[in-house]
């Protein structure tokens, strides 16, 4: 064959392979539809599956059902391991993760739970907005290698469920309580005078019911929810910590959307997130009305025991991570309730 023809062959060929690898690295156009997986390892009473519907029909409104969404609650995985590994490869397109398990790829979302870091629900609402949450998304971002598209309030940290009552931080001592085998976690309640007793999430339920352990860290909608409220009766509303969960993208999935569909994502997700947190807020509040009209013991014990112990947790970790600090300060400048005008102060 004549080395011109030979040439000419050549640059067809790759001039073809190159047509099919831009195409397959394009962005969606108007005309293609994207399914997205969106998992979570709950059940369908979670706050995460109405954060899933939420995202699913505003979405599918808002771009005339060219991003279709599928839910899968606690099927695909019940590992946040595994489901991180999931959104990394594309597996699956969407999931949420507790940042207690994040914790182990970046250590900076650790800070968010901080005992007592926000002052009420409108304090955290105004600082979840701050520019010390969205670099610590960023920085997740890039540890992670997934798209971490906003954070909003887990159940944990709202109150102890226990199997007697906790009526001030001296019942605490002793107490056999359960929680995530985070560090920080640990600490915290290692500091309130709770003895942290490591218990696998499967095996809770019968843990209370046997006396293996007395307490666990959830709020009482979640007890509710996931049925251990029939094996504890006794409920402490400390609202101790805001325990957060992170809603991530694949890149993969990402790098198919269109820089419209993007757009769309980031506020779709934005508004479900805000209805997600609120829901969870006035569920917990229900949950407790009901946990009282069944004959639970609620206790408001004085949390200013529980904050004092408290600081020794932020000496500790305010040397192992000395911008916490300055992000602390910044965090507690945004508090709505002590924020006022200079011309009040005159």
């Amino acid at each position: 064959m004549p080395a011109a023809k030979m040439c000419t062959k050549a640059i067809c060929l790759l001039a073809m392979f190159s047509m099919v690898v831009l195409s397959a690295a394009a962005p969606a156009q108007a005309s293609d539809t994207v399914t997205i997986k969106f998992s979570h390892q709950n059940n369908a009473y979670d706050a995460d599956q109405l954060l899933g519907e939420t995202f699913k029909k505003l979405i599918e409104e808002k771009t005339n059902g060219a991003i279709k969404v599928k839910i899968y609650p606690g099927t695909l995985t019940h590992s946040e391991s595994e489901a991180m590994e999931f959104v990394k490869s594309g597996t699956v397109d969407m999931d949420t993760n507790s940042a207690g398990h994040i914790a182990g790829f970046d250590e900076d979302i650790q800070f968010l739970q901080m005992p007592y870091l926000f002052k009420s629900h409108a304090h955290y609402m105004v600082a979840r907005q701050s520019d010390v949450v969205k670099n610590i998304l960023a920085g997740l971002e890039k540890k992670t290698g997934m798209i971490a598209l906003g954070i909003y309030s887990d159940c944990n940290g709202f109150a102890i469920a226990s199997t007697k009552p906790i009526n001030s931080i001296a019942d605490a001592k002793g107490v056999k309580l359960r929680c995530m085998q985070n560090p920080l976690f640990v600490s915290i309640y290692k500091k309130f005078g709770f003895s942290v007793t490591p218990t696998d999430w499967d095996e809770l339920y019968t843990s209370l019911q046997t006396g293996l352990v007395d307490a666990d860290d959830m709020g009482v909608y979640c007890n509710d929810i996931f049925k251990m409220s029939e094996v504890v009766s006794n409920y402490a509303i400390l609202k101790q910590m805001w325990t957060q969960k992170v809603l991530f993208i694949s890149p993969v999935t990402w790098n198919k959307l269109s820089a419209e569909q993007k757009e769309l994502v980031r506020s779709v997700a934005n508004e479900a997130i805000e209805l997600t947190d609120a829901w969870q807020y006035a569920r917990e509040d229900a949950a407790i009305a009901k946990a009282k009209k069944a004959g639970s013991t609620i206790t408001y014990p004085d949390t200013t025991p529980f904050k004092e112990a408290s600081q020794e947790v932020y000496t500790e970790w305010f040397k192992k991570y000395p911008k916490w600090e300055k992000w602390y300060n910044e965090i507690q400048y945004l508090d709505p309730e002590t924020r006022m005008p200079e011309a009040y102060k005159k």
